[in-house]
């Protein structure tokens, strides 16, 4: 693309499925310079791309939909005023910030905004951060965490930046890596394993801690590969919930020998967390003889 100072702007709003869909097309034809903006209170992301010309703008429009219009002459301006948040404050112990210039030590993560990976400051992101932040707060060093569907990274430097002495970070795209891996860098973060796997796979490994800010059916499909590799004094973090799939959600949660311990609701998305149950072990046991047929149920009956 050229680097020639913009004159327009080519936007476009759609779903995250969408922008799945399309990721390869839009890496060919905006030379990976767009943008994707999430905004914590709509479910549709916002594509953009600044162009130097209409008919650049123009062609976008024609290939993938939306709008494309003239920029003003204070644009720049006016975009960082309405791309500039507030840094989130995750406790006493770390503060989240998208500034490029930001200050990097051992209480910040800069995550910078224009990704569709977890930047912080949607719902989910923020209370996974706060349940992290709650839970390791008296674990001191050297604990071990998976965190399934990593996106930008954010939890995983989190956990790292919280005490744990090794994470491992999976995604099964290969985008979302290549931007947490960048992440780490850019906060001189190591002691993180980021692959490229599908969380419905087998997961090897002994974890302290899971997190997974996924979607419902993946999060209870994947429950028992979860419990294999949980510790039995260990916890697990789900987020990307709907507030009418909690109750399926936790069902599955006991159906696999987990027991919720903490709810936390934000607009239309909830964040659980949760601990292995002694007290449900002999379900959990039953459930792996006949788990196949008892998730489906789960999944397909509130």
């Amino acid at each position: 693309m050229s680097r020639t100072a913009p004159n327009y702007i080519w936007e476009k709003l759609a779903t995250a499925t969408w922008l799945k869909a399309h990721d390869i097309a839009l890496q060919e034809a905006t030379g990976g310079t767009h943008a994707v903006v999430e905004n914590p209170n709509r479910a549709r992301l916002r594509v953009e791309l600044f162009c130097a010309s209409l008919p650049i703008a123009s062609a976008l429009r024609k290939k993938f939909g939306g709008s494309t219009r003239r920029l003003p002459e204070d644009w720049e301006a006016q975009w960082f005023s309405a791309h500039r948040t507030k840094p989130l404050r995750v406790g006493k112990r770390l503060v989240v910030g998208g500034e490029a210039g930001s200050a990097r030590d051992s209480t910040t993560l800069v995550i910078p905004a224009g990704a569709a990976f977890g930047t912080g400051e949607h719902a989910t992101t923020a209370m996974s951060l706060r349940l992290l932040e709650c839970v390791t707060r008296r674990w001191g060093m050297g604990w071990r965490m998976l965190d399934a569907g990593t996106g930008s990274g954010i939890l995983a430097l989190a956990g790292r930046r919280f005490g744990a002495g090794e994470v491992v970070a999976i995604d099964n795209d290969p985008l979302a890596i290549k931007t947490a891996k960048w992440n780490a860098r850019e906060n001189g973060i190591r002691g993180v394993s980021f692959r490229i796997a599908d969380a419905n796979k087998p997961i090897a490994g002994n974890f302290h801690l899971i997190a997974a800010n996924l979607y419902s059916e993946l999060l209870a499909s994947v429950l028992p590969r979860f419990r294999r590799c949980l510790r039995l004094d260990g916890r697990l973090i789900l987020s990307g919930v709907l507030r009418e799939q909690e109750s399926r959600l936790r069902g599955a949660l006991r159906a696999n020998g987990f027991r919720v311990q903490t709810a936390r609701r934000r607009g239309k998305w909830v964040a659980l967390l949760a601990s292995r149950s002694p007290d449900q072990e002999k379900e959990w046991k039953k459930n792996t003889v006949d788990g196949h047929h008892r998730q489906k149920h789960l999944l397909r009956h509130p």
